[in-house]
């Protein structure tokens, strides 16, 4: 699923790879490859055509992952795309990335993605087209593909001092324009996809809450005399359940109430009414599918006795139950908008890291700091409250839905004001995606 991100897809058919640009999918197999779970290698394609594209390589079971034709196999595409690099606008920069990377012939080329590009100061889009080996038009004294028998050396040129070679490069506006695309690409899936997807992301957070009430309320009793000590400690072990949501693709709503949000203002191709539909029946699915999980995951923790009835981390969770319900209206909405800005900055910060140890260290001390400073989120308390009622607690259903609706209003709004509204014109002040996109 992460294919077209790249630029392209490969397609395959028993042993024939097809390295197919993204430009010469269909929506429809564009939409497919973007949402399917299923392994990209297993999805059904009519490449009746392959054997004629240049891109068309026959390779070994074991080098089905490589990210570009081998150029043994393949010499006459991979020399003309490498002649190329030198007649991009960006040549130079794009010559100097490769040669400070270790690259030293085409076959090199396998070996290197678009995040090592950036990380050397090439355009992003531009790393993308061409380890993706989109077409790139030669100028008409460039020597023909065939005239072209061994790899073309590197041609050294002065460019401006880069980041050290490692260092990925962040931007905040690329990062917003992800969000907004993947708000887009959210609203074109299924209903199933997104309550499934839903469920797992109540789950998951829910075992992240679960952790917390056996470590941290397990150590309450110690740590009574250090309350400080106990939110810190509250704080630093629940970010584990959002960065198995986040790392698994999960669906939570409070996430989707920016997501769903930013193309009404980033997107002039899809109308306002078309956002506003969009919009409800997301928000609607993925809160229903995330309800549906963390109730099952309290059902199954307190069934399991994860959390034993009588244990210390069972009398401090059905206090704090109790004392959650307890929450006048304004402060339920308030808490919940300051947690849910905070949720979401940890979300933006962990979609501009490049690897999954940064997207953990991204969103965790944001996620520690509403939790430390006892701030509410509409999803961790349909885990927890029900499972202190289950353990205990004097409270009701109704109590719950009335801690449950006015945080999750406050969520909606922490997200849309503050991250959607004024972080997003911060950065993105017009529309940044053309009608057709």
């Amino acid at each position: 699923p992460t294919a077209p991100a790249l630029g392209g897809l490969r397609w395959s058919s028993g042993k024939v790879i097809v390295h197919v640009p993204l430009s010469a999918l269909s929506e429809e197999q564009q939409l497919a490859a973007m949402t399917s779970w299923a392994d990209p290698f297993d999805m059904d394609a009519a490449m009746d055509s392959a054997e004629g594209d240049p891109l068309h390589v026959e390779v070994a079971d074991d080098m089905l992952d490589s990210p570009v034709p081998d150029p043994n196999q393949s010499g006459t595409c991979t020399i003309a795309f490498w002649d190329a690099i030198s007649h991009l606008p960006s040549g130079s920069e794009v010559e100097v990335a490769l040669v400070r990377l270790g690259v030293q012939s085409p076959a090199d080329l396998r070996f290197i993605t678009s995040q090592d590009l950036v990380a050397e100061g090439v355009a992003a889009v531009t790393a993308r087209k061409l380890l993706a080996g989109q077409s790139v038009p030669l100028p008409s004294e460039a020597l023909p593909v065939a005239a072209a028998p061994a790899p073309v050396p590197l041609k050294i040129a002065a460019a401006p001092a880069k980041a050290a070679p490692g260092h990925a490069v962040f931007s905040a506006e690329d990062t917003m324009k992800f969000l907004a695309k993947k708000g887009v690409l959210t609203a074109q899936r299924s209903d199933g996809q997104i309550f499934c997807s839903s469920f797992l992301g109540g789950s998951l957070l829910g075992w992240g809450c679960a952790l917390t009430v056996v470590v941290a309320g397990g150590s309450a009793a110690v740590l009574a005399e250090a309350p400080g000590l106990l939110s810190l400690l509250t704080g630093a072990v629940f970010p584990v359940g959002l960065s198995m949501v986040l790392l698994s693709g999960s669906e939570l709503l409070t996430g989707n109430f920016v997501t769903m949000a930013l193309p009404a203002w980033t997107h002039p191709g899809v109308s306002k009414s078309q956002v506003v539909a969009n919009t409800w029946r997301i928000w609607g699915i993925s809160g229903a599918g995330n309800l549906a999980g963390s109730l099952f995951l309290a059902v199954t923790c307190f069934a399991l006795s994860i959390v034993p009835m009588g244990s210390p981390a069972a009398a401090w969770l059905t206090a704090l139950t109790v004392k959650k319900c307890a929450l006048p209206l304004a402060i339920a909405v308030g808490k919940g908008a300051c947690a849910n800005w905070l949720v979401n900055v940890a979300i933006f910060q962990a979609s501009s890291a490049h690897t999954s140890a940064a997207k953990i260290a991204s969103l965790w001390l944001p996620v520690m700091t509403f939790v430390a400073l006892g701030l509410e989120h509409s999803i961790a308390n349909m885990f927890l409250l029900p499972l202190g009622m289950l353990l205990g607690a004097d409270v009701s259903a109704f109590d719950i839905a009335a801690n449950i609706v006015p945080v999750a209003i406050g969520n909606a709004l922490g997200a849309i004001v503050f991250v959607a509204g004024v972080q997003r014109y911060s950065l993105l002040r017009n529309m940044v995606y053309s009608k057709s996109s």
